[in-house]
């Protein structure tokens, strides 16, 4: 049983298969950077005795990190709840996907992962949107080539910064009101979040298309995007799960004999 350990900017999301098919098992903790070892240790032990998982089962791991300092700390942590040294992802690991930008090396291990699960498993060429602390839209070809995309702030890092930089306006829950013409402060970011974020999708999806040349699989996964696809006018596929499969894949290419 491979457990997979997603390191983003706001969750660690430890990852396990449940039964056949793309379902997994998710268990998360909150991102805490100067966390050292031993609390990481601690709360992920808790966290797996509470949930009656049983590590013993566990014959494979792989990280895949947006916060380099957290990478030793959570190779650590896994090494003694397993007794495994886990796989890191970087954007050199074999992926199945040829990176054709200018500079390979800088690609988000998290993108590669996503997009390279976007590329075994559904049609090409295909937008993926993954929807965390930042917004990230990317690009597969019909050629398995990576060839670049668009980061946006996330939707509730907007708001945060909506309501840090306003001294009348609340913060709000991220949620769609009844309509997006709205009467008061709150329902009115509301309105804006979400259906700015639905239309951005929408808006983003037509300019990749027309720069294609051709119409494109739309994947949305991430924190956030269950809560924005339905009220994309375009459809989306929501992917829940797509970065821990991504992370699947690359260990068997890169592990496995």
């Amino acid at each position: 049983m491979l457990l997979t350990i997603d390191i983003g900017n706001s969750n660690i999301v430890f990852g396990l298969p449940a039964g056949e098919g793309r379902a997994r098992r998710l268990y998360r903790l909150g991102t805490v950077p100067e966390r050292p070892v031993e609390e990481y240790f601690t709360l992920a032990a808790s966290l797996f005795a509470r949930e009656g998982v049983e590590l013993g089962r566990v014959d494979g791991a792989v990280i895949c990190s947006v916060v380099p300092v957290l990478v030793p700390v959570l190779s650590q942590v896994v090494q003694r709840l397993t007794g495994i040294t886990p796989y890191i992802v970087t954007s050199r690991s074999k992926s199945g996907l040829t990176l054709a930008i200018p500079e390979g090396d800088t690609l988000g291990n998290d993108i590669l992962a996503a997009d390279a699960a976007a590329a075994a498993e559904y049609p090409l060429p295909a937008i993926i949107f993954d929807m965390g602390t930042a917004t990230t839209v990317t690009v597969v070809d019909q050629q398995r080539r990576y060839i670049g995309g668009a980061i946006l702030a996330g939707v509730r890092l907007g708001v945060q910064a909506l309501f840090s930089g306003t001294a009348q306006l609340p913060s709000v829950s991220i949620q769609a009101p009844k309509q997006a013409i709205c009467g008061t402060a709150l329902e009115s970011i509301q309105s804006g979040a979400v259906f700015g974020a639905a239309a951005m999708m929408d808006g983003l999806t037509e300019r990749f298309e027309a720069e294609l040349g051709k119409k494109c699989t739309l994947l949305a996964t991430g924190g956030l995007a269950e809560c924005i696809v339905p009220h994309c006018r375009r459809e989306f596929i929501y992917d829940e799960s797509l970065l821990l499969r991504g992370m699947e894949l690359i260990y068997r290419l890169n592990c496995e004999k």
